[in-house]
């Protein structure tokens, strides 16, 4: 597949009206250079410190052994304890990220507390997340928006994040099985709608609303690891479900996360007037698709 590079949208930081619109126009904006290297680099030598305790990586930080899929049991070994890290939980709320939220919500902002890494090894390419949209999985308001944060430099080879631009423009899309993070897929052959990607580099941020298809890239490379994070947001008075005040996948709660902390940052969602909502299973829901030829 063939990737038109994303639109640049930091000249526009001091421009709210032109975040606005390019992000009701495409569905996502990109971010070059939004976050320091002192608010990533932390947490990418924590997390690549937890994958060499359990044997994912060497000593120089390359991977080693078989690919850990997200969801097997040698998945938890690093993903239970990097739930747990206070750096984890921190980034989401550095006041870039919550500023330019503020900007297209219009009013202050629920950091959702679900917060999702991954850890993505070489010859995996066949568990690479598949194109989707995040409102059936995440659900709540339409108006969530997620950042995706490579926490390394990502070059082509080590993958990264495509979007559909102006996808979004099209509502809800129905869902199809699929492998990979998620499980869900959505069909991509939407008129006028152009797959941008590129080059990123640890600190790039991009921002996308939950009805903008996107998919991850696959990691290509030989030895290297490629460490993401992905946050949500959306507007306090809008609804969510209460799911997504969890931690990601459930299998540890709040009380062990929080151990040890030393910020106000444990439970702050509920200290915020929250509309929450049901889950509808509906939404997430497989459609079967049709056989060829079928009418």
């Amino acid at each position: 597949m063939n990737f038109t590079p994303f639109t640049n949208s930091t000249p526009d930081l001091a421009h709210p009206d032109a975040l606005r619109e390019r992000m009701q126009r495409d569905g996502y904006l990109y971010l070059s250079g939004m976050l320091p290297a002192e608010a990533t680099g932390p947490l990418y030598r924590a997390i690549l410190s937890l994958c060499r305790e359990a044997g994912w990586a060497n000593g120089e930080d390359r991977a080693q052994g078989e690919p850990r899929l997200e969801g097997s049991s040698p998945w938890w070994d690093v993903y239970d304890p990097l739930q747990k890290l206070e750096l984890f939980h921190a980034l989401p709320h550095r006041p870039e990220m919550v500023g330019v939220i503020k900007v297209l919500t219009g009013e202050p902002v629920l950091v959702h507390p679900r917060n999702i890494a991954r850890v993505t090894f070489p010859g995996a390419a066949f568990f690479t997340t598949p194109a989707h949209q995040d409102h059936p999985l995440i659900q709540g308001t339409p108006d969530t928006y997620t950042s995706w944060i490579p926490l390394c430099d990502c070059p082509g080879a080590l993958g990264g994040l495509a979007v559909l631009e102006g996808s979004h423009r099209f509502g809800l899309l129905p869902v199809h099985r699929a492998a990979g993070p998620g499980g869900l897929t959505v069909d991509t052959d939407i008129p006028g709608c152009v797959w941008r990607s590129q080059d990123m580099k640890e600190g790039d941020v991009i921002l996308f609303h939950s009805l903008t298809v996107h998919a991850a890239r696959p990691n290509i490379t030989t030895d290297s690891l490629r460490v993401s994070v992905d946050y949500r947001y959306q507007g306090v008075s809008q609804p969510v479900v209460a799911d997504s005040l969890e931690p990601h996948y459930g299998r540890i709660t709040w009380g062990e996360i929080f151990m040890g902390w030393t910020s106000n940052l444990p439970w702050y969602w509920s200290r915020q007037p929250l509309n929450i909502v049901a889950r509808s299973l509906a939404l997430q829901t497989p459609v079967e698709r049709k056989p060829s030829g079928a009418d």
